[in-house]
């Protein structure tokens, strides 16, 4: 059971790589409920800090 659930995890996460490789741009959670946006031109490095991030947590 906790094996699945790491599977899908790390599933949804590297799709979430994926995705904002090809888009240029990562949606992170922020405090509470809100989200953010960061794009690869404007915020370089907490876009590639998220992205690195979310990688580690896929692997």
């Amino acid at each position: 059971m906790i094996a699945t659930l790491l599977l899908v995890t790390g599933i949804l996460f590297f799709w979430l790589v994926l995705k904002a490789f090809t888009s240029r741009e990562i949606k992170t959670r922020g405090w509470g409920f809100r989200t953010r946006m960061y794009r690869r031109d404007s915020e370089p490095v907490r876009y590639w800090v998220s992205l690195s991030s979310y990688l580690v947590i896929a692997v």
